[in-house]
């Protein structure tokens, strides 16, 4: 093995020392196997420098705490036992079949596409003398191909291609065609493989983790994340701060996707081990709220287009407009059915109670209401409440916006969570009105009033527009 190719792998135990303990919550379960030489010629590389920067990635992703990582000797163990290959770009049959056996969610496969150094310059002579002045530069590029494979689908989930670089300026006395005081072209292959490696590593929390991270305080001019140093974040690193809207629902209730909505993009300043402080470079800070979530950003600033907050519309989903502030009289709307009298008792009445109001509203209360805490009444778990709260949210901001059939789709999306979701009914028969679609509109007052006959909005707008 090369002197060069050798301070690749001397430099591993220094990345070691970075690693912190990982933050105690669910984690995606990954496999890196190792990777497989796909460079030609002077960008060859051997078996140690391919398991070295296994290694790397590995140690990269244990280090942003966004994943539980399978340790690669175990890996290859199991591997040899089952007369399965663990190296390189493998098919995707037998990386499923490797990802099952070893409970991963995902296997990580990769190959290495470049490896190269080129030095540029020559020899500034100093005149009457038969001695020069070297001068010229060293570059270092690295470049590598990563594919993510779900191990219960057997689908690439997603493929990353990065490369990184690393250069330095040689200056040296020319004596006779010698070049002294030359940089080793192997600590640079060394920075750039790590460079490309900490990009691919960033991008794969990104892309593929479920490890989100959120706002801790915000102001005009600082805004705290609860991600640092530990996480992978550095001095000058872009963060998204964004909202979830529209989410996909499955048929069991579950949540398979969300869209994200970008409120603003951040750049850290002050890295810490577990926070950052950071610069707003687009958006407003004072817009921003404890809770929002975070993620890595990598896109264009420029491009990235921003979406505004309604404080007053997310806090009181569903606030009437002018299409539902009209007040009808007794006979355009009718009365809910009323129970038949009771006998007469000649009881004293009982003392009233002294227990304060709770806080979510009585049944009558949300026979009467348009908004979002009508769902607190529904009696089903927590899981599809929340999966209706994001789904309603996100209708609402649609709609309000005037983006009517993302409206819809959203408010559909709600009701599909929950058939007894009566608010999302009425309101995506709202949303099919403003989109000319009068007869989906009176199926769906039809759907709200089958399930609760004395919602009263829904019996309004029926009245008014004679649906």
């Amino acid at each position: 093995m090369s002197r060069e190719r050798r301070s690749v792998l001397l430099l591993l135990p220094l990345f070691v020392l970075f690693l912190l303990a990982p933050a105690a919550q669910a984690k995606m379960k990954i496999a890196v196997l190792e990777f497989q030489n796909n460079a030609t010629g002077s960008s060859e590389v051997d078996d140690a420098v391919r398991r070295g920067i296994t290694d790397m990635l590995t140690t990269e992703l244990v280090r942003t705490g966004a994943f539980s990582v399978y340790e690669r000797s175990q890996l290859e163990g199991v591997a040899r036992e089952q007369s399965l290959a663990a190296s390189g770009l493998i098919d995707t049959g037998t990386a499923v079949s490797l990802g099952r056996l070893v409970g991963v969610h995902c296997i990580i496969t990769g190959a290495i596409t470049e490896f190269t150094t080129k030095t540029s310059g020559g020899v500034l002579p100093l005149i009457g003398v038969g001695v020069g002045v070297a001068v010229g530069e060293t570059k270092a590029k690295v470049s590598l191909d990563v594919r993510v494979v779900d191990v219960e689908t057997g689908e690439v989930r997603t493929s990353i291609r990065e490369s990184g670089m690393a250069d330095h300026s040689l200056e040296g006395a020319y004596v006779g065609g010698l070049v002294l005081g030359q940089g080793e072209s192997g600590g640079l292959l060394s920075a750039a493989t790590y460079d490309c490696v900490r990009k691919i590593a960033r991008r794969l929390v990104s892309e593929v983790s479920p490890h989100a991270y959120n706002v801790l305080s915000s102001s005009s001019s600082v805004v705290t994340v609860d991600v640092g140093s530990s996480g992978g974040v550095e001095k000058g690193q872009l963060l998204r701060v964004y909202m979830e809207t529209n989410p996909v629902i499955g048929i069991d209730g579950s949540i398979l996707d969300v869209e994200k909505e970008t409120l603003a993009i951040l750049k850290a300043d002050d890295v810490q081990a577990r926070y950052a402080k950071c610069a707003v470079v687009k958006g407003r800070g004072s817009d921003l709220e404890r809770g929002d979530r975070v993620e890595f950003f990598f896109g264009d600033v420029e491009k990235e287009q921003l979406h505004s907050r309604s404080r007053q519309a997310l806090a009181q989903i569903g606030a009437p407009d002018q299409t539902s502030s009209v007040q009808l009289s007794a006979a355009a709307v009718p009365a809910p059915p009323q129970p038949a009298p009771a006998a007469v008792e000649t009881a004293a009445p009982a003392p009233a109670a002294t227990v304060s109001a709770p806080s979510q509203p009585s049944p009558s209360a949300a026979d009467q209401s348009d908004q979002i805490d009508v769902v607190e009444t529904y009696p089903i778990d927590g899981a599809t409440k929340n999966a209706i709260l994001i789904s309603h949210r996100g209708g609402y901001y649609s709609y309000s916006k005037g983006q009517y059939s993302k409206a819809y789709g959203a408010f559909v999306n709600a009701f599909e969570a929950y058939d007894g979701n009566y608010l999302d009914a009425y309101w995506a028969a709202r949303t099919a009105h403003k989109l000319g679609r009068r007869k989906d509109s009176t199926q769906w007052l039809d759907r709200a009033l089958e399930i609760n006959p004395a919602y009263r909005p829904a019996l309004e707008y029926r009245a008014k527009y004679k649906l």
